[in-house]
């Protein structure tokens, strides 16, 4: 087989966005705080602690391509507790500080989502937020429809942050680990395979999840990592079952493939199966360009072919899975 591990990581380079290699992302995200922090202190509001949430914080962010955006979460952590306030008026304050500030503001479920001409948006997620003798920290999410609901967005992060210990050791040639890589790596493929925002797409969460919960770390025979082997044992799981169920693990603990009905989650394990095929046959090809090519079509264009006069044909042992203790 081919080794294009080398491919695979100039890959996850190209496609990765996160708070470190996006400075814009950073400057986005704080004038619009310090906006509304202006506007709550002049209005004599409570004022917040921010929470950064979402895929950037957990660096597992990728680069949006045609028509989709640049997405970045804030959360905002309100010091009272739910029955001090009530979402809607939350919800309001957070509203009115922003709703000048650039032509596309809008209220959502959980959030209000601050659009950019720039293809960029901001969702501000407000929480009231304290602490209890009893159950300790304690989280309500503003939504626009439910009022007050439970999270925990400190634990989801916390548990994302210690799924990474099962993947010591897997940087290879770049700065992050074999877990965020493939999740970034899902998330372009779907971005590829279904561009378009639906319930039939799952949401990057969900992905994370599933990766979480069933990825295994696989190393080549001389202890290096194999993304492809990776990718090609969740393709296996997935294409396995009958319904793929990913639970988030804080409240409200919903399984995040839940929206997809059942003729959109068979088209998705379908399209897991078209990844496997496309993993299984480039593992059997000894020319690192053919068995690049193969994915292409699966990753996109991004994914990179390298011209034939420079692989001399490399090729390496079968790679070796070991079980993650998230699995």
């Amino acid at each position: 087989m081919a080794n294009i591990q080398k491919q695979f990581e100039k890959f996850h380079e190209t496609i990765r966005t996160d708070y470190d290699t996006n400075q814009e992302l950073r400057d986005k995200r704080d004038i619009i705080l310090e906006k509304i922090e202006k506007s709550l202190t002049d209005a004599k509001r409570p004022s917040f602690l921010r929470l950064m949430q979402g895929s950037y914080i957990m660096r597992t962010g990728v680069k949006p391509i045609g028509e989709k955006e640049y997405d970045i979460d804030v959360g905002m952590r309100f010091k009272f507790n739910e029955e001090e306030h009530t979402a809607t008026e939350v919800r309001q304050w957070v509203f009115d500080a922003v709703k000048n500030h650039t032509d596309n503001v809008e209220a959502k479920g959980p959030c209000i989502r601050v659009g950019y001409a720039k293809g960029f948006h901001v969702d501000l997620v407000p929480y009231a937020w304290w602490t209890d003798d009893t159950t300790g920290e304690q989280f309500r999410l503003a939504h626009s429809s439910k009022g007050w609901i439970a999270a925990d967005p400190s634990k989801l992060l916390k548990y994302v942050d210690d799924a990474q210990s099962a993947f010591a050791d897997t940087e290879g040639g770049t700065q992050t680990n074999q877990l965020r890589r493939v999740i970034r790596c899902l998330k372009r493929w779907d971005d590829v395979q279904q561009p378009e925002e639906s319930e039939a797409k799952p949401s990057g969460l969900a992905f994370t999840l599933l990766s979480i919960g069933h990825l295994a770390r696989a190393l080549s025979w001389d202890g290096k990592p194999d993304d492809r082997a990776a990718l090609l044992g969740i393709a296996s799981f997935v294409t396995s079952q009958t319904r793929v169920v990913a639970n988030k693990p804080s409240p409200e603990y919903e399984d995040m493939f839940a929206k997809l009905s059942d003729e959109h989650m068979a088209a998705l394990i379908s399209r897991f199966q078209a990844m496997k095929d496309a993993l299984e046959a480039s593992n059997q090809e000894t020319d690192p360009t053919k068995a690049c090519e193969l994915l292409v079509p699966i990753f996109g264009d991004d994914f990179p072919v390298p011209p034939p006069d420079q692989t001399g044909k490399k090729t390496q042992a079968p790679a070796i899975i070991t079980s993650s203790s998230s699995a």
